[in-house]
C-alpha cells in the first residue's frame, strides 16, 4: 500500500488527492429510508458533511432551509421530502456544489448518475468513485415534492 501511494496509484481502498465534495450534512449509516434518517438525528450531527467535516462557525440557527458554514447550528429539518428511500440533506453549505445547484436542508437525493442511492452510506459509496473536478448527474426531491436532475460539478474537499 505505502508503494501504491508514493507511485500515485489510486484504488478503492487508496485515495490520493482530496475527496470529492457536493456541499451537503448528511446523516450516517445504512438506513434507506428519509424519515428514520432524520430520527436518528437527535442531538448529533457528528460533523458529518459529505465530502468534508463540519466545524464551528455561524449558521442560520433556526432550522431553515438556508445554507450552513459549519454544522454548528444544524438542525433536523422540519419538512422533509415524501420519499421512501434516499439520502435526505441535513443541510447545504453555503458555496458548495449542491447550494449553487438549489439543493436545500429535507431534500431527498434519490440518484447519482442515474444509479438509484438510499442510505449515506450508499451514496458516499456511490460518489466516492468520482474524483474532485468530475461532473456527475445528481436526481433529488425537494421538501414541496419537486424531483430535479442536475449536473453538479464536485469540487475538492478538506483531507478526511
Amino acid at each position: 500500500m505505502v508503494q501504491q501511494i508514493r507511485s500515485g496509484q489510486a484504488s478503492s481502498t487508496v485515495t490520493i488527492g482530496y475527496p470529492p465534495f457536493m456541499g451537503v450534512y448528511i446523516g450516517q449509516g445504512a438506513n434507506s429510508n428519509p424519515q428514520a434518517q432524520a430520527e436518528q438525528q437527535n442531538g448529533g450531527f457528528g460533523g458529518n458533511s459529505f465530502g468534508g467535516q463540519g466545524g464551528n462557525g455561524n449558521g442560520n440557527g433556526n432550522g431553515s432551509q438556508g445554507c450552513y458554514t459549519s454544522d454548528r447550528y444544524l438542525a433536523t429539518p422540519t419538512s422533509i421530502a415524501n420519499v421512501s428511500s434516499g439520502t435526505l440533506i441535513l443541510g447545504t453549505i453555503c458555496g458548495g456544489p449542491a447550494a449553487a445547484a438549489g439543493m436545500t436542508a429535507g431534500s431527498v437525493i434519490t440518484a447519482v448518475n442515474g444509479q438509484a442511492v438510499g442510505s449515506p452510506e450508499s451514496l458516499t459509496g456511490a460518489v466516492s468513485k468520482f474524483r474532485p473536478g468530475s461532473v456527475i448527474s445528481i436526481t433529488w426531491v425537494s421538501p414541496s415534492g419537486q424531483r430535479t436532475t442536475s449536473s453538479l460539478k464536485l469540487t475538492q474537499g478538506p483531507p478526511l
